[in-house]
């Protein structure tokens, strides 16, 4: 009898143990149908939620994860278009993170890709990683494993290249679908480029740069902001590596997808020292929002 109220015991207290932690997601799933003509809007709610639920409910990483540090992350599905049980849609990912000692929740991905893949009402979404499933499985997998590489690669040096290493392993599984291809998407900005730079030894400043950026950086700026901006910028200079080869590298333009609103933020009290060294390398790094980043001379 005691042996039996001891397994009891035992087996409560190691499900009470396991219910402080959680899956790696904190996914929040949108889907936007007003461009549809005659939306099946039975359809569409069973994809939010089983799209949820396999966000959510599924352990990306190896790691017991504590339910106050599950990822931030949302999915918006903009539909384009939906022919029976066939989808195209404009999926905008972004993942955050907190940053310490603030309640400020800082943008570590952000990507917009055109998707294409079926699902039918009450389908599984059935994944393996080892395998090719489906279209739909295979991005949402894909674009989880880059959420979790980038949120690895912020906290430690190169600690996100295990994830990274398994978003390429999806992209090698679906090769021959539609949009997995290095000749898919312009200027080779597609999956297959980004992940393959994300593990290029050519691109490999961009994980000192995030590590830089946020653990140096902007985990510093609570108790010394002074050091976390000086610390940013050598996070920007470590990406000049990239930039004097590969200035069109999409590990570039993963960055500053993510990163250029809240730089202009960052600099705009800086030291006038600080905003003349932070705008002449944002202007030759990420011509592109010169405008954007000329603020930053102009605040005060």
């Amino acid at each position: 009898m005691k042996f039996i109220k001891t397994l009891i015991i035992l087996f409560v207290f190691s499900f009470n143990i396991n219910k402080l932690y959680a899956q790696d997601l904190n996914a929040v799933v949108k889907i936007i149908s007003t461009e549809l003509s005659n939306p099946d809007k039975q359809l569409i709610a069973d994809l939010q939620i089983a799209v949820t639920n396999f966000l959510n409910n599924k352990k990306w990483s190896e790691d017991r994860i504590q339910i106050n540090e599950k990822i931030d992350c949302i999915f918006v599905f903009n539909l384009k278009s939906l022919e029976s049980d066939n989808f195209t849609a404009m999926v905008e990912i972004q993942s955050n993170r907190p940053i310490y000692g603030t309640t400020y929740n800082t943008i570590l991905f952000h990507h917009l890709d055109r998707w294409e893949f079926k699902y039918s009402l009450n389908l599984p979404l059935d994944f393996n990683d080892n395998s090719y499933s489906s279209q739909l499985t295979s991005l949402l997998a894909f674009y989880s494993y880059l959420i979790l590489g980038f949120d690895y690669d912020s906290y430690s040096q190169d600690g996100g290249n295990y994830y990274f290493k398994k978003a390429k392993n999806i992209k090698d599984l679906a090769i021959n679908e539609p949009g997995w291809n290095m000749k898919d998407g312009k200027n080779n900005f597609n999956r297959y480029f980004m992940i393959e730079n994300l593990l290029d030894e050519r691109y490999k400043t961009i994980h000192t740069a995030l590590y830089l950026y946020h653990l140096k950086g902007m985990d510093v700026m609570s108790k010394d902001m002074d050091k976390g901006r000086s610390n940013i910028i050598d996070a920007l200079a470590e990406l000049k590596t990239i930039y004097n080869h590969y200035p069109n590298s999409m590990t570039l333009f993963l960055f500053f997808e993510a990163k250029s609103s809240e730089l202009v933020k960052i600099f705009g009290k800086a030291t006038p020292t600080q905003k003349n060294k932070v705008y002449e390398l944002l202007i030759q790094l990420n011509p592109y929002h010169k405008s954007k980043y000329e603020e930053i001379l102009k605040s005060k």
